[in-house]
Parts: C-alpha cells; structure tokens; sequence
C-alpha cells in the first residue's frame, strides 16, 4: 500500500507558499515548473527571489508582451496572474498562458499543445466576460507581428548585458562581513523582477512559429512543426555541451588524466589543482563562463556547477567514453541537414503558392530565433539568481565553520527576515531553521496535483500520497508507451532511469535517459545519451528545444516515465510519434 503523509507532520500552508491562487486566472499546472523547479523550493530562494520579485515580474511581463493588460496584472497583490507555491512547489498559471492564445486568434487549445501538452486532466477553459479584451487583443496582435519579423530582441539585449555586468563585477567576498554579503545578496534580487520580462516573452512568443508552421504543413502528413525547425543554431543552454566536449577530449588523450578519472571524481579537484594545473585552469575558464548552471538553477539553494565542480566533472567523465566522431558538433549538422531535408520536401509540394511558402519561412525563422532567445532570457535570470547564490553560501559556510550549521546549505533553509538574526545572533533561528530543512525534505516526493483550481479547496497534506511506481505501473515487453513526440528520430538503447545528474555514474554512451524533468544543466548528458525520454515537459519545453540542438530523438509527457520503465530494458525511442517501445527487460 502506498504510504500517506501522516496528518500534522506537515502543514497545510508551508511557509512560503502564496497567500491564495488568483480566482479571475484560476487554473494552474506543474507543466512547465518542473521544468524549472522540479523539486520543492529552498524557503530562502521563494521568499529572498521568488515572492517578492519573480512572480510580480513574471505578471509585468505578460502585461507587456500584451497577453494580459495592467491593470489584470495587478488585480490581486496577493495572488499573481502567473504562478503561485503549493506544497511548496511552483505551479505556472495555466488561464493566463491560454489568454494568450485567445487574444492572439490562435485559440486556448493551440496554446495547451504548445506548453502543456494537451495533458487529459486538464481542465477545460471556461469563457471569461473579458476573455475577448479589444484593446489587449490589438496590443498583442502587434506582438505577434513583432515576434514573425523582428530580428532584434533590444530588452533581451539590455538584461543580458546586466547579468554579464553583475557577474563580471562580483566583490571580493573575503573582504565582506556576514551584514555585507546579506546586503549584496539582497541588492541582487530585484533585478529578477526585470529580467522576466526577457525570459516570459521570449518563452511564449516561441510558439507562435510552430504555430504558424503548422497552419501550412499538409493535413495528415504525420510531419510536427519541430520536425523542420531543427536546432535553432543559437542555444546558449547548448553551449556548455560544446565546452565540456573540449575539456573531455583532453581527458581522452592524456593517459595521467584518464587514470585520474578512471579512479573516480569524489575529491578530484584538489588532484587537478594540484598534478594537473592546466586542466585546472581550463576547468576554472570552464566554470567562470557557465559556472552559473546546475540543477534546479532557478532554485537559489541548489548547487551550481561553480558551488559544486563535481557536477560538470562527472558529465565530462561520462563523455570522454565517446569517439572523436561523436560530437555534439557533428550530431547537430546531421540534425540540421535532416531538417532542411524535410524542409526542401514540404517546399516541393507548395510550389507556386508563394504566399504558404512565405508564411513557411517566416515561421521557421521565428521559431529558430525565440528558441535560442528563450534559452538566453532563462539564462540571464540564472546568472543573477548566482551571483547571490555564492553570497549567501560563503555565509553559510561561515556559519558552520563556527558550529551554528550542519553544513553550509543550511542558509538557505532561513527567510529573508530571518537573515539578520543569523548575522546578529545565529542561536536564535538555528533550531528553527534546522527543523524547516527536515520539513523540507518531506515535500519533496509527495505526489502534488498536476492541476490547481483556485475555485476549489486545497487538497490537504494529509490526503497527498508519495510518488511510487504503484501509481502508474511498470510496463512489461511488447509494451508501447505513449507521450509527445519533440525531436525527431529513432535510437535504441539500455533505459537509465536519472532522477539527480549526481547520480550518473552508471550511465554509459548510448544509453536511453530516462528523467523526470530535464533543466539545461542536463544537457551534455544529451551528449552522451542515444535518445531522452522526459516525464514533464510540453513540445515546447527545454528538453526538446536542445534534444533539436543536439540531433538525438527526444519524448516528453510521458508522465510517470522513470516509474513505468524498467531500469536497464532495451527501449526503442521514437522521437517523431512520442512513443517508447519495452524490447526487453534486463
């Protein structure tokens, strides 16, 4: 039986969970969230970055895209019209993405394909008075034709150039007090309210050219509008990929390093400090351009590859197993060449129509363009989210090394007003703090629901089971699994089931990865694996998106995914009709 949380270990209304959902936007999914923040948030992280700033800015932003008008942005000061926490989960607002859609003329439903995945349990849309706002509707039409043809993104520009600057301008923290780094860290967090803009625009803007691909493609022809767009050719969550390559074939060719990493990566980067100064020193080149990434990297309190060089290390150990022929580089232009190729086909038969041949075009290039500008505006709110990460964590460190912390993490286990207590006078938050870390930890397997209803009580703790593979059942031989097609292609491999990108010792070259959610810091396990298979996720989510760059087949929403496949079966992936096929079982 599977177990239940029992009643008053957790409370029904975790700390830095949003005061109520928004009742005029009342449908919320963890579709899209998990993609982001697939686990619970840190307490510091919602109520440092998050409440205070990410969720206004994050409604400023569908006000200024057009989706929504000002003054529904700010209707409710305690309920946003974007997102919300429960559980201590993030839930991204549903009604208000699908305003977008039915302002823009594309309808709710073209919207629900794109981001959500046309998921069953999804509630319908019900019609709003204001549902059909003129004046909203000319403002984001005008977006519309901005995203078919603009070749600039000048406000993306802007907060790429602040989150270069902040990060390039980071003070030396060994000259701080903990009242200074408590400062800094917090003069951080309100740039978050502005760089959403960048990154909700950019992101939802991204499904208007597969839309308008699709308004030309054949009826019935079995072909999806990201079977032609292919890799974007400017995805920066790509680029690490490219980066750890390089430092993996210097590990191939130098037999002192392979021996190094043959023996394992728990404390080897005191070794290449120490025996091998310029492998460290590129590794440190490495980490000053895309240290800022890691898992769950919206989160302040995860680690990054900078807090915690283990991380990229382990993904360059895995790829140094792979040829010289097996590049990301070389899958990318085979990706590319077999997207035009399909491209050329479709081209061929809408000869002489030129108007479908132009609305052809320019939906390809929109969306190559806000693919690549959806990855940079995720990047620029990560890169900020960092700079006050490392803050808080020397404090954190500080803090243990004096006996108040178990280990430096702890930090961000606190609330923002509980911050200068820790300053002052540690004792009087750390029992407090430690208990919060152990409540933590008991909502990150609870099984939340996919979709909230603001009109609809809360569902209690008590009544939440854990995630289990007895929820959905584990698929036997012959079996045929069903989620979203993302990228296009077929592999067959051994299913890896990776829940934590720490835990990747096991997986090999040519292996199927099989995830709940992917964030960008999975990517160079792309690298490595024949095809991905992602239990969240919409055809529009980062997992396709750089599954395209990559050129390897790629499923998403196969919800449940790492309970119903069996660890070690050979599966065969079928990127262009979402399916996952049980060959054999280990």
């Amino acid at each position: 039986m599977t177990n239940t949380t029992p009643k008053g270990q957790l409370s029904d209304e975790w700390c830095i969970d949003s005061a109520k959902l928004n009742e005029r936007f009342p449908i919320y999914t963890r579709f899209n969230a998990n993609d982001v923040l697939p686990d619970p948030i840190s307490p510091l992280g919602a109520d440092l970055i998050w409440n205070p700033h990410v969720l206004p800015g994050f409604s400023n932003a569908y006000a200024d895209m057009g989706a929504i008008s000002v003054a529904e942005a700010n209707l409710d000061p305690e309920a946003f019209p974007a997102a919300a926490f429960r559980y201590g989960h993030m839930y991204v607002n549903v009604t208000t993405a699908r305003l977008t859609g039915i302002r823009s003329g594309l309808g709710w439903e073209a919207i629900d394909v794109s981001f959500f995945g046309s998921h069953p349990e999804a509630p319908p849309h019900e019609t709003h008075p204001t549902d059909g706002d003129p004046e909203t509707s000319a403002r984001l039409a005008a977006r519309t034709g901005w995203t078919l043809t603009t070749t600039s993104y000048p406000d993306l520009e802007e907060d790429t150039r602040i989150a270069d600057r902040l990060r390039a301008q980071r003070p030396d923290f060994d000259e701080m007090s903990n009242a200074a780094l408590v400062a800094y860290a917090r003069s951080l967090a309100p740039y978050e309210r502005m760089t959403w803009r960048g990154e909700l625009v950019a992101g939802a803007q991204a499904a208007i050219g597969p839309a308008v691909i699709g308004s030309v493609l054949p009826p019935d022809s079995g072909i999806s509008p990201f079977d032609l767009v292919g890799p974007a050719g400017d995805v920066v969550s790509a680029a690490p990929s490219y980066a750890l390559w390089d430092l993996s074939r210097i590990v191939r060719n130098d037999a002192a390093l392979t021996a190094l990493f043959d023996a394992g990566i728990v404390g080897i980067v005191p070794v290449l400090k120490d025996k091998h100064p310029d492998f460290h020193q590129k590794l440190q080149v490495f980490l000053r351009e895309f240290g800022y990434r890691g898992p769950s990297e919206w989160d302040l309190g995860a680690d990054s590859w900078e807090t915690r060089p283990e991380l990229p290390l382990g993904l360059v150990d895995r790829m140094r197993q792979l040829g010289d022929d097996q590049s990301p580089a070389s899958r990318r232009g085979e990706a590319t060449a077999a997207a035009e190729a399909l491209v050329a086909r479709i081209v061929d038969g809408l000869a002489g129509n030129d108007e479908a041949l132009g609305t052809l075009r320019m939906g390809l290039d929109s969306a190559r363009r806000f693919a690549g500008w959806r990855e940079l505006g995720k990047s620029n709110c990560i890169k900020i989210i960092n700079e006050a990460r490392v803050a808080l964590l020397e404090m954190g460190r500080r803090l243990t090394s004096e006996g108040h912390f178990t280990h430096p993490r702890q930090i961000f286990m606190a609330l923002d007003g509980e911050l200068d207590r820790l300053v002052l006078q540690p004792d009087l938050v750390t029992a407090a703090i430690a208990q919060r870390e152990a409540d933590w930890k008991e909502y990150a397997d609870l099984d939340v629901p996919l979709f909230l209803d603001a009109r609809n009580p809360r569902v209690p703790i008590a009544q939440l089971k854990r995630m289990s593979s007895e929820k959905f059942g584990v698929a036997g031989v012959g079996d045929t699994l069903t989620g979203t097609g993302a990228s296009a292609g077929q592999a067959t491999g051994r299913a890896r089931i990776i829940t934590d990108t720490s835990e990747i010792a096991a997986f090999e070259p040519g292996d199927v990865l099989i995830a709940p959610q992917t964030d960008p810091s999975w990517t160079p396990l792309f690298v490595v694996a024949s095809a991905v298979v992602v239990g969240v996720g919409a055809p529009n989510s980062h997992a396709m998106i750089v599954s395209r760059e990559l050129g390897i087949p790629c499923v998403v929403s196969l919800e449940g995914a790492i309970y119903k496949i069996p660890e070690g079966a050979m599966v065969t992936v079928d990127g262009s009709t979402g399916t996952v096929t049980i060959d054999s079982l280990a």
